[in-house]
């Protein structure tokens, strides 16, 4: 067992096997009879908030929401007064690839059940309650940590694994992996092959499917596209099964195509947008991940306070030298120089369409990704805290504060049918974050955690961050 997940183990009282797993942290002292919480500005997740607001919490779900004094706990039930702080729903990101980043390490080789589960309580630590992995998980691995969660004997935040389909060889950019064998998605190349991939997954109990639509990779085979025969019969098979389809898309015209066969989930914004893409998502009600917090991270970023508190030395280390981030399978010195100029320009254009897309209409929703920094280096995903430099971004580009939250929470809990989870209401989990200061005010106030909560119970964040700066 390493010593850093021995150390977590410890300090939040969770159960170790010998090979370093760690267990849900069982329930310290929670009332039967459950939990009022009171005073707080409670932000809903759907737009709305209600001042002076009130919830109530039992065991893992929230029962009651409304006005501090409204609401009638059973008698027995503990109370909390939040009275001067702000709660949020957990945040939801339904875009990034868990298990390959080791924080001194990026690859295949990482992805193993300790790392995973370290990476959903990474999660956790910064507020986000339900992460979908897409795409670029080891099968085996994933499902087992997946269901064992769902079981009550893994904590972190919730885990939703969702397998890609593409064509042989296909998959992640270069940047990602020089994987020849690349185990991360499914390699189909006829319709009928597509069905049955999904068939197979539906068969696991998978909600998510992701597909790769592009060939940018031939080291490892690829030379075509997906067709579109292809990724029809998966959306089309993909219905039967109630699964959730998302497609990995840069091109413009590959986004029409896809969203006239039905794919209504688009990851990456398109290079251009033009009037006959904005129609297109409104007419399909799509949803669009656009992974723009990259464009605006200070090279600096690992001397930020906030960041700091979750990476050891070793990360501060390495993330102070530029030799060591270069991209996969280069050198510092082979790797392009940063043009600023041209970034600036690129970043203006995104920009411009960011604000364009929002002021249409269209259900842009938060998608943290892996991570890239502005000049596509490997420098590290740093879950938690690259949702928070997301949703920053999304202000930046002119999303209101309110709207930069709907996209984290209500929104893609909705795109992926995860019903339970995404507002603060009756009937859902208790996933919540409570903050020191007013989000609606300065988004940056998202970064003022107070406490974080998942299915009722409060995570021991100090616990967590002392293991990890060790």
């Amino acid at each position: 067992m390493s010593p850093i997940i021995r150390v977590i183990c410890g300090a939040v009282m969770v159960c170790a096997t010998a090979f370093g797993r760690l267990e849900a942290q069982p329930a310290r002292g929670r009332p039967d009879h459950g939990v009022l919480f009171t005073g707080a500005r409670v932000i809903v997740g759907d737009g709305t908030a209600i001042e002076n607001g009130a919830f109530l919490v039992e065991r893992d779900m929230i029962t009651q929401v409304g006005k501090t004094g409204e609401i009638h706990a059973p008698k027995g039930a503990m109370t909390v007064d939040l009275k001067g702080r702000t709660v949020i729903p957990a945040i939801v990101n339904a875009h990034s690839h868990l298990g390959w980043e080791k924080y001194t390490s990026w690859g295949s080789e990482n992805f193993t059940r300790e790392n995973l589960i370290d990476h959903l309580y990474r999660h956790a630590y910064f507020g986000v309650g339900t992460v979908i992995s897409t795409g670029s998980d080891k099968e085996e691995i994933a499902l087992r940590v997946q269901h064992e969660q769902r079981l009550g004997k893994l904590g972190g935040a919730h885990y939703v694994a969702s397998p890609g389909i593409g064509i042989p060889g296909g998959g992640p950019n270069p940047n990602f992996t020089a994987d020849k064998g690349f185990w991360g998605q499914h390699g189909v190349t006829t319709p009928d092959e597509a069905r049955r991939v999904v068939r197979e997954e539906a068969a696991k109990g998978i909600q998510v499917l992701k597909i790769w639509v592009d060939a940018r990779d031939e080291r490892r085979g690829a030379k075509v596209k997906l067709q579109p025969e292809i990724y029809r019969a998966i959306v089309d098979e993909a219905i039967v099964h109630d699964i959730r389809v998302l497609a990995h898309a840069p091109a413009l015209e590959d986004h029409k195509l896809l969203l006239r066969a039905g794919v209504r989930r688009l990851i990456h914004g398109p290079s251009d947008v033009d009037d006959e893409w904005i129609g297109l998502m409104r007419q399909r009600n799509a949803f669009l991940f656009p992974t723009v917090g990259g464009l605006f991270r200070d090279p600096e970023y690992y001397k930020d306070p906030f960041f700091r508190e979750h990476v050891s030395p070793a990360v501060l280390a390495r993330l102070s030298n530029p030799r060591l981030t270069a991209p996969i399978g280069q050198s510092q010195a082979s790797a392009a120089k940063p043009n600023p100029a041209a970034a600036e320009q690129a970043r203006q254009k995104r920009t411009r369409d960011f604000a364009r897309m929002n002021d249409a209409g269209i259900q842009i929703m938060l998608g943290a990704d892996a991570g890239w920094g502005p000049t596509g280096r490997v420098v590290g995903t740093f879950f938690g805290y690259a949702e928070h430099e997301e949703l920053a971004a999304f202000v930046r580009m002119g999303m209101r504060p309110e709207q930069a939250i709907v996209a984290a929470t209500m929104r893609p809990a909705q795109a992926f049918g995860l019903s339970n989870v995404g507002t603060i209401e009756s009937g859902k989990r208790a996933d919540f974050v409570v903050l020191e200061a007013n989000p609606l005010d300065d988004i940056a106030n998202l970064r003022r955690i107070f406490k974080v909560y998942l299915r009722g119970e409060e995570l021991d964040r100090a616990a967590l961050r002392k293991a990890w700066t060790r």
